[in-house]
């Protein structure tokens, strides 16, 4: 058994407003920066051994605060939007069709929620290792794809699953494919 802890990172601009942020490198806001001394403390009290993360600074640079052994792997970054990074969905009058099929529908110069998926499960599988107690610091779109996995729900399920910025979870994995889920997004903010 191998416990893996899920986080996303800490609050963005684009995530009050109501944008996909993608790709964008904006860091976490002032407020979230506030935050991280408690999630940092919580987090460390929970016996994790390393830390899987995004290369997206937003994750990145507080996994690497953590002071544990970190692997840093683009494939944990977040689903590209393309043009639509940064714009609110509310004003987005395009995103209509996008959303008739959100894992397979594909943004301008962006990718699927299924392409992001096997991204992010490709990159989590090549970087376990044993049984370490680990941390994947990382977004929305591939901590949704991960966990979706190990409980067996299908990617269009996946996207059902609420995640808040520094929302802990945590799945019990028991081979590749298989895990129990102890909790889901818990506030360490």
């Amino acid at each position: 058994m191998r416990p893996l802890f899920l986080m996303r990172h800490g609050p963005t601009e684009a995530f009050a407003k109501g944008a996909p942020l993608g790709r964008l490198d904006l860091p976490v806001t002032d407020e979230g920066q506030g935050q991280w001394p408690r999630v940092k403390e919580a987090l460390l009290a929970l016996g994790i051994r390393r830390v899987l993360t995004s290369d997206l600074c937003r994750a990145r640079l507080h996994a690497l605060d953590l002071g544990l052994p970190c692997l840093v792997l683009p494939g944990l970054s977040e689903q590209a939007f393309g043009a639509w990074e940064g714009v609110a969905w509310e004003g987005n009058l395009d995103a209509a069709d996008f959303f008739k099929d959100p894992v397979r529908a594909v943004p301008p110069g962006g990718e699927s929620f299924l392409d992001c998926a096997n991204r992010a499960l490709l990159a989590l599988q090549s970087a376990l290792d044993g049984d370490q107690s680990t941390l994947i610091l990382a977004h929305g779109g591939p901590l949704r794809a991960i966990l979706a996995h190990y409980i067996g729900l299908p990617p269009v399920r996946a996207l059902d699953l609420s995640w808040q910025p520094y929302g802990l979870t945590r799945v019990d994995t028991y081979a590749a494919d298989r895990g129990v889920l102890r909790f889901h997004n818990q506030a360490l903010g």
